[in-house]
């Protein structure tokens, strides 16, 4: 009983160990950039602490030294480049200079469309598409779980590459990479895409398309075809660019697009 006791005493302890070590990892890795506030304390020189932005042109100003380029720069990689120059110039012998990030401004990510709390939201190290997503909210009441990602390559041209939250998340997740975010993607939540399923089922009515699905499958989700269903009897309609409705016989392997009607005919015999 004691040692129960004493193990879950000790979780908390452990998990606030992890998530710091997590939080320092994150600084390490991110790189600075235009607009980042970052906290500069020197040991042993009180009067040399100070808290500074990095400028326009990419440079932090310090005491002393002037004016230093750290766009691009790691935290401890500003924190040795900080030490040399001290150490070089003359100023300190053994110079101890911690760099850390206050404010996170420069690599952001926008995240818009049906989330509770869309805007921008700073990336502070690397960061998948489920954790941005997590940062925003999640996805609110109408959204869909289809994730567009938008994001602009080195001609400038934009990409588009949309994902399933479900196929993110599913038991094949963990064999797979995960989808990683950088500066300046956007992250698109359109509202949730519908088909409707009529006719001979056994749960006609309007189903979330929150997955990629085919006929046979849409089919499944209403429960399958009822004891008066003509199985070959199934017609989709679907809305056209310009408004028309098309009638359309279906193959049950024929995937199913926002706003599709299945209607499954009854059986003359």
């Amino acid at each position: 009983m004691m040692k129960s006791m004493t193990f879950r005493r000790l979780i908390p302890v452990v998990a606030l160990m992890l998530l710091t070590a997590m939080m320092a990892q994150a600084q390490d890795a991110y790189e600075l950039g235009i607009g980042d506030r970052v906290d500069i304390s020197v040991y042993g020189q009180d009067d040399m602490s100070t808290t500074t932005e990095v400028a326009a042109d990419g440079t932090i100003t310090m005491a002393l030294i002037g004016r230093v380029n750290v766009e691009g720069l790691t935290p401890p990689a500003v924190s040795r480049l900080l030490e040399a120059r001290l150490e070089n110039e003359g100023y300190l012998r053994n110079a101890n200079v911690n760099v850390v990030v206050e404010e996170y401004r420069s690599n952001t990510v926008s995240v818009l469309g049906h989330v509770n709390q869309p805007g921008k939201i700073a990336l502070k190290g690397n960061t998948s598409l489920t954790e941005i997503l997590a940062l925003a909210g999640g996805i609110k009441s109408g959204g869909g779980e289809r994730l567009v990602l938008i994001r602009e390559d080195e001609d400038g041209q934009q990409t588009r590459q949309e994902y399933f939250l479900t196929e993110l998340l599913d038991g094949q997740a963990g064999n797979r990479p995960a989808v990683r975010v950088r500066k300046g993607d956007t992250l698109f939540v359109p509202k949730a895409e519908q088909f409707y399923v009529h006719g001979q089922v056994q749960k006609p009515g309007t189903y979330t398309l929150d997955r990629p699905l085919n006929v046979m499958q849409a089919l499944s989700v209403s429960g399958g075809f009822n004891p008066r269903a003509n199985t070959r009897g199934v017609v989709l309609y679907r809305k056209q660019p310009d408004g028309t409705v098309k009638t359309l016989d279906v193959d049950l392997s024929d995937p199913i697009r926002d706003g599709d009607v299945l209607f499954v005919k009854e059986s003359l015999f």
